[in-house]
């Protein structure tokens, strides 16, 4: 499946080259089996989600989901991919996207926890804020991240989002709202 602008990123991590491309209904074994490996493991971070998101109904619900937003260019879903493996490693995707006068998104990401710590998601968060201000011609990209998630911290300051502020009981995470630290990076930075 093919959602159009752009379909493909590129970018140079730590430990090996990725891409970045739209998610797919081949993607659907490798990106489940990813998902249930990491569940613990990413439970501290994103919302609560049962055994029905890994099927294949969800799935293909999901994609339908995507696909129309990208057409509507509200959203760019992105999986990203070990370049030389075609390994699944984990997703980045662009959302809340707002025209007119704002001309700004929301960013998140997640990496596998075997993949993590060798460059991937600053390299996958930095080619994708590129391809907003680039391809997608926004002035702010922004991104919500728990204080005590100091990993992700890290790779947005390497990437050169800038500490804001702070939103109270911004997002229900594992079942409880959780402050966030806002940061972003504009056009210019």
């Amino acid at each position: 499946m093919r959602f159009g602008v752009q379909t493909e990123l590129r970018a140079n991590a730590v430990g090996g080259g990725i891409v970045l491309r739209h998610p797919r209904w081949a993607d659907y074994d490798s990106w489940a089996e990813l998902r249930s490996q990491n569940a613990d493991y990413l439970m501290p971070w994103e919302p609560e989600w049962g055994p029905e998101h890994l099927t294949r109904s969800m799935y293909k619900s999901r994609l339908s989901r995507l696909k129309k937003w990208v057409t509507q260019d509200k959203a760019y879903p992105f999986h990203i991919f070990r370049q030389n493996s075609d390994v699944l490693i984990g997703s980045c995707n662009i959302t809340h996207i707002e025209r007119g006068a704002a001309q700004s998104a929301k960013l998140g990401y997640w990496i596998g926890e075997r993949f993590a710590r060798n460059g991937f998601a600053r390299a996958a968060v930095s080619v994708t804020s590129q391809f907003c201000f680039e391809k997608l011609g926004l002035h702010r990209v922004e991104a919500a991240v728990q204080p005590d998630n100091m990993a992700s911290i890290k790779v947005l300051e390497a990437v050169g989002f800038t500490y804001e502020g702070e939103a109270r009981g911004l997002l229900k995470i594992n079942g409880q709202w959780r402050d966030h630290k806002i940061y972003a990076k504009l056009s210019g930075d």
